[in-house]
């Protein structure tokens, strides 16, 4: 008897060590694309379905959201045409030498001028060589190449080199916080900018581990932070864009597709063996798992230094409430949600200028988030359909869609669209209506939404 039970009992384990592994792997591999599915709870695993990627799996074309595009540098016209530039460039090479400085703008206007014509793979290859001299002669972080980095980032996107425009997009950073003051607008811009690429690597899934886009993405605003609070203090405003920063990195969290929790902090090898986690999953798992206080942090603080610069009663500060709202209904601390809504609606009250402003604000049911936070960026989201669906429906006080009826004509080819689109809006976290103080159910609601799956 107790042979059969050590044999039962190996076996077992044995099943419940494969089925974890291969858990393991399939979270490894997991993309941005929102499933779909729109079952609630089980009785076995009772969680709540995965809030929709409004802007990226679902968006409507009408919202000024949608019109949002990533940065990247314009190609320079180039002042002459390439066999001009080619003949100019040997001459300055025979005068001075390969290495001469004087090759650096003209090697940046060959790039330019083969960027014209659309040949990627030359125009790259001489803005490395002018990049490559500008640092030979003025330094590893010379400004002189920033110029070129940027217009060589736009070759290699346009290539599709995404990996490549990666690594330079990060080097481009890294020269730029070396170049420019704490403080000064081209470092927030530079930052914002590095971020935002970041933002859209992780969504394009570009990585084949994805947490440490994320943990950089926190680095990246914790360390502008550090730099102004260390001479400012805590109550900058100059800390305002990288709190809403870390804000939207909150919403990324909130949502994020990886790895699933085990009984143990560990992590799967190709070979089926276990790992120790390295600092960056520890890091993330910290991070995700306070995630909402971290994000609800980020929110109050953002609201009180807006207080104390513009006061209690004005637009900014009542935006910043409803942000707080926003992060409660995206969370589904439903009470929490509504109470922060109509304190912001009665605040807003107490002037008439805000009061008609607050009733334009809550006229309408808005799609959460209501920063563009997941919109496709310049690596483009691992989607290969995109179908446009008409839909009707109500938005209860809890922002939910409701009693959704399909408008578009449903036919044997557009019929996973529109299933597809179903399951989407029913996940969609909208911020709701408030009429006369009051969070109330909006009814027929028709909007006309692009999907991508």
């Amino acid at each position: 008897m107790s042979r059969a039970i050590a044999v039962h009992t190996r076996l077992c384990l044995n099943v419940s060590m494969g089925y974890l592994v291969a858990q393991l792997a399939l979270a490894a591999n997991a993309t941005v694309v929102d499933t779909g599915q729109a079952q609630c709870c089980s009785s076995i695993v009772p969680e709540l379905p995965p809030a929709t990627y409004y802007g990226a799996t679902m968006y409507r074309e009408s919202d000024p959201r949608s019109r949002w595009s990533p940065y990247l540098a314009i190609p320079d016209d180039a002042t002459e045409s390439v066999e001009e530039l080619q003949k100019k460039l040997t001459t300055l090479e025979l005068r001075g030498g390969p290495l001469n400085p004087v090759l650096v703008p003209t090697l940046g206007q060959l790039g330019a001028a083969y960027m014209g014509e659309k040949r990627y793979a030359e125009a790259i290859r001489y803005y490395r060589r002018g990049i490559h001299l500008a640092r030979v002669n003025d330094g590893l972080n010379a400004a002189s190449q920033v110029s070129m980095l940027e217009q060589m980032i736009t070759a290699l996107v346009r290539q599709e080199n995404f990996a490549e425009a990666d690594k330079q997009q990060a080097y481009l950073y890294r020269i730029k916080r070396w170049q420019k003051e704490r403080g000064k607008p081209e470092m927030l811009e530079a930052t914002l900018r590095y971020a935002d690429w970041m933002r859209g690597a992780y969504l394009g899934d570009l990585d084949n581990a994805r947490y440490p886009r994320l943990v950089g993405l926190n680095d990246v605003y914790e360390d502008a932070m550090e730099e102004i609070e260390s001479v400012d203090g805590g109550d900058s405003p100059e800390l305002l864009p990288y709190l809403q920063g870390r804000i939207e990195l909150s919403y990324l969290i909130s949502v994020y597709p990886g790895e699933q929790e085990t009984g143990f902090r560990g992590r799967a090898t190709p070979a089926g063996q276990f790992q120790a986690a390295d600092e960056a999953q520890l890091r993330f798992w910290r991070m995700r798992d306070h995630n909402f206080r971290y994000g609800l942090r980020a929110l109050k603080r953002k609201e009180e230094i807006i207080r104390i610069e513009k006061g209690e009663a004005t637009k900014e500060s009542i935006d910043a409430r409803i942000a707080i709202a926003d992060w409660y209904q995206w969370h589904r601390r439903y009470a929490e949600a509504i109470r922060n809504y109509e304190e912001a609606w009665s605040v807003a009250m107490q002037d008439d200028t805000t009061g008609r402003w607050i009733d334009e604000r809550f006229s309408d049911p808005l799609e959460l988030p209501i920063e563009t936070i997941f919109n496709q960026g310049a690596i483009p989201l691992g989607t290969h359909n995109e179908a446009e669906v008409v839909m009707n429906f109500d938005v209860n006080r809890h922002g939910e869609a409701k009693d959704i009826k399909i408008l578009t004509e449903k036919t044997l080819a557009n019929q996973a669209s529109i299933t597809r689109a179903y399951h989407f809006l029913r996940n969609v976290r909208f911020r709701p209506t408030v009429r006369e103080g009051e969070v109330v159910r909006a009814k027929d609601v028709e909007r006309n939404y692009k999907v991508r799956f």
